[in-house]
């Protein structure tokens, strides 16, 4: 089966916000697989106060208005807005929360001091939450969902323990892309329970490995200054966690100069999936 309709989320999309390389792949990723005309690639991030509607012309979707999103044991609102990355026709929805992502600064993640901000771990739950809920209210089920790092990897735990069960979604496959690897960004309690997983769905402390059991296909990004899987394999529980899975685990140096070429590959098993 060829794999047509794609939503990849993303914390960071260039050229709306930008702190680290997640931004760049997430922006080349969108438009190498929208080169394929039979391919509807989606992208979703949160609408940080800083980016400008008027310059991106970002737009109302009706259906994705005001809606009650479950969470933290009640209900929160999201809206989505949606754009499209300049001079292509690679779609970007924004979702929009006016306390956690309305006053977000362009460093996204930490304060002016450098220290990594307490509501990370609850407004990035919630847009994954958010996310996933607003498919059904679109009318539109991806085959494939993409998550990126630590700040939508709820995601495709979320996707294969409660929302597999509603028929909409019970055949999307969920692909997890591994860019970071960082003791300070774990999530922490709160967040866990807001999403009502219990920590025995998660075999490991790190949310950079949980996501990776549920996932269908996961991609490993390095390079020279960020040797993310030399990092994993020093952990005994989360390289554990990493041998475990039964599909396929890619490794990736995104700085070699065959890069393009193993992201072409990746995206090919991504549409046989």
């Amino acid at each position: 089966m060829s794999i047509n309709k794609v939503f990849f989320l993303s914390s960071e999309i260039e050229p709306f916000s930008n702190t680290y390389s997640l931004s760049d792949f997430s922006f080349k990723f969108g438009l190498e697989l929208k080169k394929d005309k039979a391919v509807d690639i989606r992208m979703c991030q949160p609408k940080y106060g800083y980016i400008s509607e008027r310059k991106y012309i970002l737009r109302e979707v009706i259906r994705l208005k005001d809606l009650e999103v479950e969470f933290q044991s009640g209900t929160r609102i999201a809206n989505l807005k949606s754009a499209f990355i300049p001079q292509s026709r690679v779609q970007v929805y924004f979702m929009e929360d006016k306390d956690y992502f309305q006053p977000s600064s362009d460093l996204l993640y930490k304060s002016k001091n450098g220290r990594f901000l307490a509501e990370n771990n609850l407004r990035f739950a919630f847009f994954s939450q958010s996310i996933l809920f607003s498919l059904k209210k679109l009318f539109w089920a991806p085959e494939v969902i993409v998550s990126n790092d630590w700040q939508t990897s709820f995601t495709p735990i979320l996707g294969k323990i409660f929302y597999q069960k509603d028929e909409f979604y019970k055949n999307i496959k969920y692909v997890h892309i591994i860019h970071s690897y960082n003791d300070w960004a774990n999530f922490n309690d709160e967040s866990f329970q807001s999403l009502n997983i219990l920590k025995e769905h998660c075999p490991t402390n790190n949310n950079f490995l949980n996501p990776v059991q549920y996932a269908d296909l996961t991609i490993v990004l390095n390079d020279v200054n960020n040797p993310v899987m030399d990092k994993i394999k020093k952990d005994k529980s989360c390289n554990k966690v990493l041998k475990s899975v039964n599909h396929k685990v890619y490794d990736i140096d995104y700085k070699s100069a065959d890069s393009q070429d193993q992201i072409r590959n990746v995206i090919s098993d991504i549409r046989s999936l």
